[in-house]
């Protein structure tokens, strides 16, 4: 299995998410969504929403793409393993 093109070892447990594990995440995917929702629609009311865009845009530092550090993924508790590679399974290759 590869997350973001880095292999991850056979050897590194990844146990299974239970039903509950996966439904409390995606209730709070949900959550994070409809946060960002309201987020951009006070933006989008506020008088200095000219200035806000003008600026949300605007980076001076170049943003590395997505990886995985293994080792740290070691150091991880399995149950953590577990809810990282859910998070990021639109990113998982075999």
């Amino acid at each position: 299995m590869k997350i973001y093109n880095v292999e991850i070892p056979a050897d590194l447990e990844i146990p299974e998410l239970s039903a509950k594990d996966i439904a409390e995440l995606e209730a709070l995917h949900d959550e994070i969504v409809r946060d960002r929702e309201e987020q951009a629609a006070r933006l989008a009311k506020s008088p200095f929403r000219d200035y806000q865009f003008e600026f949300a845009g605007t980076t001076t530092v170049e943003i590395r793409p997505p990886s995985v550090n293994v080792d740290a993924m070691r150091k991880m508790p399995p149950r953590l393993r577990a809810i990282f590679v859910y998070a990021h399974r639109e990113h998982i290759t075999y």
